[in-house]
């Protein structure tokens, strides 16, 4: 091997391909659009154009009792 290459480019590498007819076992997960509505409204993001007015903190806590969830949080500024 090269002595004067970057660790990164000592490492041998494999390219890997999805298959077509690849299966992943039911333990692992379902596929998106196999998810009820309970899932993805209990383990997804909604996207809110956050209106003029009520703080991020007011806003996530309409969305939680709107959905009807435990939890419910969100990221960074909605201003």
């Amino acid at each position: 091997m090269n002595e004067n290459l970057l660790p990164f480019e000592k490492e041998k590498r494999s390219v890997l391909v999805k298959r077509k007819d690849a299966v992943t076992s039911d333990k692992h997960g379902c596929r998106p659009e196999d998810r009820s509505t309970e899932e993805l409204v209990n383990y997804g993001i909604v996207n809110l154009d956050k209106p003029q007015g009520p703080t991020s903190h007011q806003v996530t806590s309409y969305a939680r009792d709107i959905l009807k969830v435990k939890k419910a949080g969100h990221s960074g500024t909605l201003e």
